[in-house]
């Protein structure tokens, strides 16, 4: 629920400063890719800080029952969770953040209205839909030619690859793969969001046609 409120909020914040026509000063004063990138992180660490008081207290109150001898047992079968692993969701969370909130943004760029972006922001949420059904499938084999090509394919790997290593923790070099190809897919979209942002975001009254974004994105 965290990152489908992290991207509708990079969603609308584009889409405010379309409408308010904000984008004319800030063009002004920076490159779009620095506004595109630095709109991303100050979501993201807004999100950051949410998710931090989420593990916290859940924390606490995991700390708070197993200290109670009637729970003792309960969380005895769950798996033991290091500091490694949760620093590797942490940076799967940043991933499929930046990821998802690239094409929000890009899609906010294009549209006229809020209402417009939730139309279109159907197929990416889709996309991450698929993504956490192929979890399962990790879950029931995490050693499956499947769960290693969803681990380290953009957009799935965010979700597939840290319940992978809950489960078991594949080869590091695994892990790398994983991490360096969906950094280089988060470049790439930031890039081409930030191309479609320039343009875009100047363009009042009109809903931009995919020959346009296309045209957008091929101009120097």
């Amino acid at each position: 629920m965290l990152p489908c409120h992290l991207w509708t909020s990079d969603n609308g914040a584009v889409v405010e400063e379309k409408e308010t026509r904000i984008a004319e000063i800030l063009f002004s004063s920076a490159r779009p890719y620095e506004l595109m990138l630095g709109k991303l992180v100050g979501v993201g660490l807004a999100g950051l800080t949410q998710l931090a008081i989420w593990v916290i207290s859940i924390a606490g109150l995991i700390a708070f029952l197993a200290v109670q001898s009637d729970m003792s047992t309960l969380f005895s079968g769950l798996p033991h969770i290091t500091t490694l692993m949760v620093a590797y969701f942490l940076l799967y969370f940043l991933l499929g953040y930046f990821a998802y909130a690239s094409i929000f943004a890009l899609i906010g760029s294009v549209v006229t209205t809020v209402q417009e972006g939730g139309q279109f922001a159907f197929p990416p949420v889709m996309v991450m839909l698929i993504g956490f059904y192929f979890s399962f499938a990790v879950i029931r084999d995490p050693n499956s030619s499947l769960s290693v090509w969803v681990s380290v394919s953009p957009f799935f790997a965010p979700m597939t690859m840290p319940v992978r290593i809950l489960a078991e923790t594949p080869p590091f070099w695994q892990i790398a793969l994983s991490v360096g190809v969906n950094v280089f897919t988060i470049a790439a979209l930031v890039w081409l969001a930030s191309r479609v942002y320039r343009v875009g975001m100047l363009m009042y009254g009109k809903r931009a046609t995919l020959p346009e974004i296309w045209k957008w994105i091929r101009q120097v």
